[in-house]
C-alpha cells in the first residue's frame, strides 16, 4: 500500500490517507516518524500489520472503553464512534471482539433493557424503531419486546386517562385529537379506540 498523503489533524496527530477520499487511520506524529511514514512511502503488509497490534488495536480498545464508561451502547453504535475517529476496521473489530468477550457489549440485553424502560411511556412500534436506529438486528429487537403487550396496553391505558384529565365534556373534535397524538406515538388505530371507549364507560363519559 502507498501513502497517497498525511494530514494534520490536531497539534500532535496526522491523518493517514491511502487515496483522497478517506484516511485510513491516525498516528501520533512521533509515531508515524518512527514507522517512517511519508507520502508517496509504501507500506508493507507486515509493517500495516505491527502498527496495527502494537498501537491501533490497543488504542482502539481504550477508546471503546472510554465511550462506554459513559453508559451502554450496541455494538453499531460503538462501530460508529470508532469509524468517526478514523480507526481502521481491523481495529474496531478487535474493540468490539474484546467488548463482547467482557460482556461490555451484549445487544439482546440492550434491547430488552431498553424495552423494558421505553414501554413504560411508548409504544412497541415506537420502541422497535428506535433499536433499528441503533443498529439491533430485527430478530433480536422481537425478543426484546415480546411479553410486553399488556405493559404496552398499560401504558396507552394511562396516556388516555392523562389527556382526558379535566376535561369535562369531551366532544368529538377532542377525540379525534386524542387519536391522532396516540398513533404518532405508534399505538394501533384499533387498541386506541378500545382503550378509549373503555374509559368513556369507566368514568361515565357518553362515547
Amino acid at each position: 500500500m502507498r501513502i497517497y498523503k498525511l494530514e494534520a489533524w490536531s497539534r500532535n496527530r496526522v491523518k493517514v490517507f491511502y487515496d483522497e477520499d478517506r484516511p485510513v487511520f491516525v498516528l501520533y506524529k512521533k509515531e508515524a516518524e518512527k514507522f517512517g511514514l511519508t507520502e508517496g512511502a509504501e507500506i508493507s503488509d507486515g509493517l500495516y500489520a505491527q502498527i496495527l497490534d502494537e498501537i491501533l488495536k490497543k488504542r482502539a480498545i481504550s477508546r471503546m472503553l472510554y465511550l462506554l464508561d459513559s453508559g451502554a451502547r450496541t455494538e453499531d453504535g460503538v462501530r460508529k464512534k470508532l469509524r468517526s475517529g478514523f480507526y481502521p476496521e481491523e481495529a474496531i473489530d478487535a474493540a468490539v471482539s474484546y467488548a463482547k468477550t467482557k460482556h461490555y457489549i451484549d445487544d439482546e440485553y440492550y434491547a430488552s433493557a431498553f424495552a423494558s424502560e421505553r414501554i413504560k411511556s411508548k409504544s412497541r412500534l415506537k420502541i422497535r424503531q428506535e433499536l433499528l436506529n441503533r443498529g439491533i438486528d430485527p430478530q433480536t429487537i422481537e425478543d426484546a419486546l415480546s411479553g410486553l403487550e399488556e405493559e404496552e396496553k398499560e401504558t396507552l391505558e394511562k396516556l388516555i386517562e392523562k389527556k382526558y384529565r379535566g376535561v369535562l365534556e369531551p366532544d368529538e373534535a377532542f377525540r379525534q385529537k386524542v387519536i391522532r397524538s396516540l398513533m404518532q406515538k405508534g399505538f394501533r388505530y384499533d387498541d386506541i379506540l378500545s382503550c378509549i371507549k373503555q374509559f368513556m364507560l369507566c368514568h361515565q363519559f357518553k362515547d
